[in-house]
């Protein structure tokens, strides 16, 4: 949709429905699939947008969010893919998705679904204990080049978070242990006690952790508002991207027009001052893709994970 076109939904939606009531699609509840806990980043969005989506009437019926947790993400990616492509059931979720079919941990892929908008983007930084020895990205991984496997990084073994560490080895043809610990609380909890050595962050934590944490890379494109001075891995050499884009996705076969529909409730959602409330709160931007835009993101992400699976399977903690 060009910026115009939403410009112009967005004048008519909020305080006015955008959809007339006669609208064939939908015409029952949606049901919204988040397959995590809820409280989390995933469950967060998704009912900020929902709210919007109820608040401002954006669709003829209703959006209902669903938490099917369990398998790291499996089990509600799988009853979505399960689901008659009508539109009805939909599922939002990050690169999780990725990192289980590149595992081969699943039989399905991005290819069986269809991605109806990318909403979000939170970009991660390479964090490392307050008194740890190391004052750069370089120093870090000059010390994993002498000492391979040595060095101890806080993690979920093969998750979202995983790959992009497969990446930065890969670029810097190094290599470290990935230790299993759990989200982002708990990687903090083994760099403040000093058990582990290094973790991928989540960006609120640059400012969260100031008092023990030591940032040496951001991990996105850009630096962060709240580090300007942090460089990113990218101006460092290393092409490695460590961000989770949250997206929507229907099972393959979806009629394009109920697809539309969706993605453009949503994204009028996205442009509200709620979401962008939650987003700046949470340490997360705006990044919307539709389209051709967002299948060519969805298959260049999808690639990126395949490329290092091996690297992912070595670098488990034993």
């Amino acid at each position: 949709m060009t910026k115009t076109a939403i410009a112009a939904l967005i004048g008519i939606s909020f305080g006015a429905a955008a959809f007339p009531a006669q609208a064939e699609f939908p015409e029952k509840p949606v049901k919204l699939i988040i397959p995590f806990r809820a409280g989390g980043g995933s469950d967060g969005l998704a009912r900020a947008v929902q709210a919007v989506i109820e608040k401002e009437k954006l669709l003829p019926a209703p959006v209902v969010v669903v938490n099917a947790d369990g398998a790291a993400g499996t089990v509600g990616t799988r009853h979505v893919l399960e689901s008659k492509p009508d539109g009805y059931t939909v599922l939002q979720i990050h690169q999780e998705m990725f990192a289980a079919a590149a595992l081969g941990r699943v039989n399905y892929s991005p290819a069986d679904f269809e991605p109806v908008i990318q909403a979000s983007q939170g970009c991660m930084f390479v964090a490392v204990p307050i008194d740890s020895e190391f004052n750069s990205l370089q120093d870090m991984l000059d010390y994993a080049a002498k000492n391979p496997g040595d060095l101890k990084q806080a993690d979920d073994i093969g998750s979202a978070t995983h790959f992009p560490s497969a990446q930065l080895m890969a670029a810097s043809d190094t290599s470290w242990t990935i230790v299993p610990t759990g989200g982002t609380s708990k990687r903090f909890a083994a760099l403040k006690s000093g058990l582990l050595d290094m973790a991928f962050m989540s960006a609120s934590w640059i400012t969260r952790g100031k008092e023990d944490l030591k940032p040496l890379a951001a991990l996105g494109n850009e630096r962060f508002d709240d580090a300007p001075d942090l460089p990113t891995a990218k101006e460092l050499g290393f092409d490695v991207e460590a961000c989770l884009n949250r997206r929507y996705w229907v099972p393959a076969g979806t009629p394009q027009e109920n697809i539309d529909k969706l993605a453009d409730a949503i994204e009028i959602a996205l442009h509200s001052p709620e979401v962008a409330a939650y987003l700046e709160k949470n340490g997360e931007t705006l990044s919307i893709k539709r389209g051709q835009e967002l299948k060519d993101a969805v298959a260049q992400d999808y690639q990126r994970y395949v490329d290092v699976v091996e690297i992912v399977k070595k670098s488990s903690a034993k």
